[in-house]
C-alpha cells in the first residue's frame, strides 16, 4: 500500500497515470544523460577527422597553387604538413612533397620522399596501378637528376650507377612516359660508358699520353737537348780545330737560326762562350808559359 509518503500534497493531486508518467520521464532523462556522456569522445573524434579532412582538402590546394606558380619550397612544406594523420591515402602526401622537392632540383630529398611514397602506394600483383606508376615516374626522373649530376661532376662511373637505377624503376611500367624517360636514360648511361671507356683508355695506353711516353720528353732525348750533345760544344770535341772559329769560315751544314726567347738556345749559347772563353785562357798560358809563341 502506498505511504502517506507517496500520496501528493493537497491541491497537488495526480491520478496513478500522471505519476507512472513523470517517473518514467525521469528515467529516459537520465539515460539521454549517460548516453550523451558515453559518445561525447566518439563524437569529438569525429569531429576532428571532418576537420582533418577538411583541412586536407584545404592544404592540398594551397600546395597545388604554390606549385603552380613555381614556388616548390613552398608547396613541398605545405605538403609536408599533410603526412601525419593521414588515413585515406598515406602515399599521397610523400608523393606530392617529392614531387615538389624535384621539380625545386632537389633530386636527393625528393628521391627519399618518393622512395616513401612507393612503399605505402596500392599494389598490384599482376601489374603496376596507375598511382603506382605515377610514383615510379617521378621517383625515376629524380634518380635520373642525381646522375646528370654526377656526370656534370665528371664521376661516369656514379652517373651510370644512377641511370641504371632510375630504369630499373620504371620496368614494370608500360605507359608512355615510362617508356620515354627509360629510353631517354638508357642514351645517357651509354654516353657515360662511352666517356669512362675513353677515360681509362686515356690512362692506360703510354702513347696517347704524352706525360707517360718517355720518347715524347724533350728532356730524355739526348739527341733533343743541344747542352747534352758533345758536337755542339767546341771544348768536348778533340777533333774540332780552333782555328776554323777564329777565321769565321763558314761551317758545312749551318744550324737553323734559333727561336728568340728559347731557354735551351740560350742555355747552348752560354755554354759555347764558356768554352770558348776558356780556350783562349789555355792557349794563352800555353803561349807564355813555354817561350816559345807569342805572348797575348
Amino acid at each position: 500500500m502506498p505511504t502517506l509518503q507517496d500520496l501528493p500534497t493537497p491541491g497537488t493531486y495526480q491520478t496513478t497515470q500522471q505519476i507512472r508518467d513523470a517517473r518514467l520521464a525521469r528515467k529516459l532523462a537520465e539515460r539521454r544523460r549517460r548516453m550523451l556522456l558515453w559518445s561525447a569522445p566518439f563524437v569529438l573524434l569525429a569531429f576532428l577527422a571532418a576537420l582533418k579532412l577538411l583541412s586536407g582538402v584545404v592544404i592540398t590546394w594551397a600546395g597545388m597553387q604554390a606549385h603552380e606558380q613555381g614556388s616548390y619550397s613552398t608547396a613541398a612544406s605545405r605538403f609536408s604538413s599533410q603526412q601525419w594523420l593521414n588515413v585515406v591515402e598515406p602515399f599521397r602526401a610523400f608523393y606530392n612533397e617529392g614531387t615538389a622537392l624535384y621539380a625545386s632540383g632537389a633530386f636527393f630529398a625528393a628521391s627519399q620522399e618518393l622512395e616513401e611514397a612507393l612503399e605505402l602506394v596500392p599494389t598490384n600483383a599482376e601489374e603496376p596501378t596507375p598511382a603506382e606508376c605515377d610514383v615510379r615516374t617521378n621517383l625515376s626522373l629524380s634518380y635520373e637528376g642525381l646522375g646528370d649530376e654526377a656526370a656534370a661532376a665528371s664521376d661516369p662511373a656514379m652517373s651510370q650507377t644512377y641511370y641504371q637505377q632510375a630504369r630499373d624503376t620504371l620496368a614494370s611500367c608500360s605507359n608512355s612516359d615510362a617508356q620515354d624517360a627509360s629510353e631517354r636514360q638508357e642514351e645517357k648511361q651509354e654516353e657515360q660508358q662511352q666517356q669512362q671507356e675513353e677515360q681509362e683508355g686515356g690512362e692506360g695506353d703510354p702513347s696517347e699520353n704524352p706525360s707517360q711516353d718517355p720518347s715524347s720528353d724533350p728532356s730524355s732525348d739526348p739527341s733533343s737537348d743541344p747542352s747534352q750533345d758533345p758536337s755542339s760544344d767546341p771544348s768536348q770535341d778533340p777533333s774540332s780545330d780552333p782555328s776554323e772559329g777564329e777565321s769565321g769560315g763558314e761551317s758545312e751544314s749551318p744550324s737553323p737560326s734559333p727561336s728568340p726567347g728559347d731557354p735551351q738556345q740560350e742555355e747552348l749559347e752560354e755554354r759555347n762562350r764558356e768554352a770558348e772563353q776558356q780556350r783562349q785562357e789555355e792557349e794563352q798560358q800555353q803561349g807564355g808559359g813555354s817561350g816559345g809563341g807569342q805572348g797575348w
